[in-house]
């Protein structure tokens, strides 16, 4: 079967495809479960006004267009990434409210014999943590300095494709959360309360902590911290996502390929040693990385054959 879009829809890439489906599927998850989430309006209402304010940049772009108005068309999506992280965690716990903590503990003791999280403990200085909390934190900024740095050098084609397959591991990572939802070993395997005085940086620590909390959905002032934060662990976005980066600024030859990858491995390593994931979590969003690196192209391939997008 060949789709044949007409008028704007056929000037849509893969990008605005893969937004729009997430946003569809989001919105008739939260009319179907309105009864069980409160806020099920804020998600309909956010996710039309996304579509409109797409509809209406489609619209206006052309090939002709200023430099700036390309600049918007292929980096609009970059603020919208945070927001339908939100929606996921909206409606991960009223779809699936049971926690896998237990299982993924298992499982690492399991591979491990010991609990890995713990067994970093050890090797614990104030400096190695400033240094990790920092790493933690470039998540979002590293994956925007690599399309900073292409679209700079004029890479138009290499900044597409990067959007496409950053998006498209984005999304799936926030679909997996509906299967394996789960808050992490500071929670579960240690007293959370204590992490500040257990995991003590040196300046910044604290503060760059807090702002994980804070972004993680964590009411500082929730008696039972493990039910307000995100469900958001398993497969780990922060190690799906950067490998994803790290792989694609080699394969691009991008000249900051080796600050992405120090930084970027760093990042990894952090998800354990600052208790905010489980190996296998890790392992997972591995698996998912080099999953996404073939699986994306495929489903560009079969949207440009089915006439679903032009590019």
């Amino acid at each position: 079967m060949t789709f044949r879009f007409t008028g704007i829809f056929q000037r849509l890439n893969a990008m605005d495809i893969y937004l729009l489906v997430l946003m569809s599927l989001y919105c008739i998850v939260a009319i179907l479960f309105s009864p069980w989430i409160p806020d099920w309006w804020v998600i309909v209402l956010s996710d039309v006004g996304i579509a409109a304010a797409l509809a209406g940049i489609v619209a206006v772009y052309t090939d002709a267009s200023p430099r700036w108005m390309k600049a918007v068309r292929l980096f609009y999506v970059i603020p919208l990434v945070y927001p339908m992280y939100n929606h996921t965690q909206i409606l991960v716990p009223k779809l699936n409210w049971w926690l896998f903590d237990h299982a993924l503990i298992w499982l690492d003791h399991f591979l491990f014999g010991l609990h890995p999280t713990q067994a970093l403990q050890g090797i614990s200085i104030p400096a190695l943590t400033e240094y990790l909390q920092f790493t933690y934190i470039t998540f979002y900024l590293l994956p925007c300095i690599h399309v900073a740095v292409l679209y700079y050098q004029r890479r138009d084609d290499e900044v597409i494709e990067f959007g496409r397959m950053m998006v498209f591991a984005y999304f799936l990572s926030y679909l997996a959360y509906f299967a394996f939802p789960a808050v992490g070993p500071r929670f579960f395997l240690h007293d959370f309360s204590a992490t500040d005085t257990e995991l003590p940086g040196l300046f910044l620590t604290n503060t760059l902590r807090q702002f994980v909390n804070a972004g993680g959905g964590l009411e500082s002032y929730s008696a039972n911290p493990i039910w307000s934060v995100n469900r958001d662990c398993m497969p780990s976005g922060h190690t799906m996502m950067t490998l994803v980066n790290i792989i694609l600024a080699w394969r691009y030859k991008t000249n900051v390929k080796w600050l992405i990858t120090i930084i970027g491995v760093s990042l990894i390593f952090s998800t354990v040693y600052l208790r905010y994931h489980y190996v296998v979590d890790v392992i997972a969003g591995v698996v998912c990385a080099f999953a996404v690196l073939p699986l994306e192209p495929k489903v560009h391939a079969w949207m440009l054959r089915h006439k679903i997008i032009q590019y």
